[in-house]
């Protein structure tokens, strides 16, 4: 069968992918400001939500995983009916997360409660589906590479396409009008997108006729496996310290440079910085491998940034650490999917059986426990310190610790994730050449 995939099918792949970052940008970035100064929450009650709910969806990932693998084949594919169920189920409950707490009188923290948990059960259905179609859609690297890219660079882009636009459609960060307008856009953007972009991908990689498939008690053995360990807990540090910035940096904007509109102009910079990260990746896999690359990635993202602290408020320092941090995002986020269609591979050569449900599944989980902890972190940490969501100007001591979060944050985590895979992750450039001809040989036979 041709590997190569068509220009139109990369497009309907880059729509689906833009169906799948609202939920997690959006959630991330506002709904803690919003639960705060909207909706009337205390910071630490909403700390303690994203906290258990996270950690119990994601424990509920690796269960979904499984039955995504093991349903049964239809028509229309493995993981592209899952794909566009979700996405109609994910879109109503994204409606119903913001606007329930809004709009009813009493009982706001229970039906945050409700709705938060109810998404982290019907979010993996969309979103580990489409994690699982990059193995699927071809098995020809370079495709994958090409993949990989399109996804990370998407995802990104997305994000940031969100940061530029939400402030603009927010306005006022005290009044609801501007929240329910970038709730209603972004929810039609996941429905419209999945659907649309769900329809025009293929899946090309089937599961050999006879070939094993895993068992639910396999997870334990896929997640040994030491490409896998060591990717899922870099995955785990590194996403930890992007998520405590993502939800504190609205709070950075408002509070600390009394501006909510410059992070419009931080994403904007950090979109244009990604251009040379996209061209860089290519040069960069092919000369010192993934492992590498990836590496090179987190540096910029979570190290430099350290600069900042010469002077928090001084904006062109700011924008200088933006643009730096936005090349690492461009590079570490699409090499993070190639990296996991590698270990996916591993395990079939390793283990005996195609998990690619699986290992998008426990990836899920440890994005999920990441966003608890980095969402929650700024939430105890402001209540600590007595952050007023009704005051216009904070205190000296809520100033602090939103730089803390802001920009201490990622240097922590993303020194603890280079240690990680540094040392840890096995598969050289040298090594995922041996592993690429040996699933060839395997595969022709």
């Amino acid at each position: 069968m041709n590997q190569k995939i068509t220009k139109k099918e990369k497009f309907c792949y880059v729509l689906t992918n833009i169906g799948n970052v609202p939920v997690q940008a959006i959630l991330g970035s506002y709904l803690l400001i919003f639960y705060t100064n909207i909706v009337g929450l205390n910071p630490a009650s909403c700390a303690t939500l994203f906290l258990i709910a996270r950690i119990l969806d994601g424990l509920n990932d690796p269960v979904v995983g499984f039955f995504i693998d093991h349903r049964k084949i239809s028509k229309m594919g493995h993981f592209r009916p899952t794909l566009m169920l979700g996405a109609v189920l994910c879109g109503l409950n994204f409606l119903l997360l913001w606007m329930g707490p809004y709009m009813i009188n009493s009982g706001k923290l229970a039906i945050a409660y409700v709705s938060y948990l109810l998404i982290g059960v019907i979010f993996p259905v969309m979103d580990i589906s489409l994690n699982s179609m990059l193995p699927v859609m071809t098995e020809d690297p370079a495709e994958r590479n090409s993949l990989s890219s399109i996804k990370g660079i998407t995802l990104l882009l997305g994000v940031f396409g969100i940061n530029i636009i939400a402030p603009v459609l927010i306005g006022d960060a005290s009044k609801a009008d501007g929240y329910i307008t970038m709730v209603i856009v972004a929810t039609a953007l996941i429905v419209i997108c999945s659907l649309v972009g769900a329809l025009g991908i293929r899946e090309r990689v089937q599961t050999k006729q006879g070939q094993e498939k895993y068992e639910f008690k396999n997870l334990f053995d896929i997640v040994k496996q030491r490409p896998v360990w060591s990717t899922f807990l870099c995955a785990l540090l590194y996403t930890t310290g992007t998520y405590i910035v993502s939800a504190s940096n609205t709070f950075f904007y408002t509070y600390v440079l009394n501006n909510l509109m410059l992070l419009s102009l931080a994403s904007m910079l950090q979109m244009a910085a990604m251009i040379p990260a996209t061209i860089a990746a290519p040069l960069l896999i092919r000369k010192i491998g993934k492992k590498n690359a990836y590496i090179v990635g987190l540096f910029c993202f979570g190290i430099f940034p350290i600069v900042r602290l010469v002077s928090v408020a001084n904006i062109p320092i700011l924008m200088l650490a933006t643009a730096v941090a936005g090349f690492g995002s461009g590079l570490a986020m699409p090499l993070q999917y190639g990296i996991q269609a590698d270990n996916t591979d591993y395990i079939e050569l390793k283990l005996g059986y195609r998990a690619e449900g699986a290992v998008a599944s426990l990836s899920s989980f440890i994005t999920k426990c990441a966003m608890g902890i980095g969402g929650a972190i700024p939430g105890y940490l402001l209540a600590a310190v007595h952050f007023d969501s009704i005051s216009t100007v904070q205190t000296a001591e809520v100033n602090n610790m939103i730089i803390l979060c802001a920009v201490g944050s990622p240097i922590i985590f993303c020194c603890l994730a280079i240690a990680v895979f540094k040392l840890a992750y096995p598969i050289t450039k040298e090594k995922l050449e041996e592993q690429n001809e040996e699933l060839r040989k395997l595969r022709r036979n």
